[in-house]
């Protein structure tokens, strides 16, 4: 499968929103508000892309909060009709191999029973630490190589 990566635009709004429809997808992240949309899209201090295949429906999103110029704190969702089919881990090893090679590093924070996410960060070389964040959260970290 071909994945292509680009900006969160508007238009794909509407679509993301449906996806919390889905009972794992609403408990897991925050629903995507216009306050939302205005903070990934800013440029600032985050960056938000849609993962399409071929056909540029978005089958995925991506979206990295900068804390400095070197790490960023990753947070992805897969349209739910394609989860459980390796679109996830073929989505991050894209963007790793791609635009996350912006950054020297990237955190994910999982919650601990969200095994799938955990399982597709491994398969892609995340490295789980061993310690907690302050909230609970499984902490999953890859270092860009030289």
């Amino acid at each position: 499968m071909q994945i292509l990566f680009r900006p969160f635009h508007a238009d794909d709004l509407p679509e993301l929103r449906t996806w919390f429809e889905d009972a794992e997808v609403a408990r897991r992240l925050s629903f995507p508000t216009d306050e939302w949309f205005a903070y990934v899209t800013a440029g600032e201090t985050a960056s938000c892309w849609a993962a399409t295949g071929a056909d540029d429906r978005m089958i995925g999103q991506l979206q990295i909060d900068r804390e400095d110029s070197r790490l960023g704190y990753l947070e992805f969702v897969v349209r739910p009709d394609l989860q459980g089919r390796g679109t996830g881990t073929a989505m991050l090893r894209g963007f790793l191999a791609g635009l996350g090679q912006a950054y020297t590093a990237l955190e994910a924070r999982i919650e601990a029973d969200n095994s799938v996410s955990i399982a597709c960060c491994r398969r892609c070389g995340f490295t789980m630490l061993p310690e907690r964040d302050a909230d609970g959260f499984a902490r999953a970290i890859y270092r860009m190589t030289p």
